[in-house]
């Protein structure tokens, strides 16, 4: 099993940021689980995998998923 934690410090971009990730929690990923918090402005990603394959896969779109998210709140 693999397991890989992240901080993003966001500053006051965390809440949004956390709020648009959500519902990606709630996919389907059969070889690995996500969770995610927040707490003063810092992002926390968990990933879990069954093996280093998942671990990987998993990592890429989690870590996509939130780049997007900040790109996206640049925006404004």
């Amino acid at each position: 099993m693999g397991k890989a934690e992240f901080r993003f410090d966001f500053g006051s971009d965390a809440c949004t940021i956390y709020r648009a990730l959500l519902p990606e929690i709630a996919a389907a990923f059969p070889r690995s689980r996500a969770a995610l918090s927040v707490e003063d402005g810092v992002l926390h990603l968990i990933v879990d995998a069954e093996d280093i394959a998942a671990l990987r896969a998993a990592l890429n779109t989690w870590l996509r998923l939130i780049k997007v998210a900040c790109e996206i709140t640049r925006i404004r």
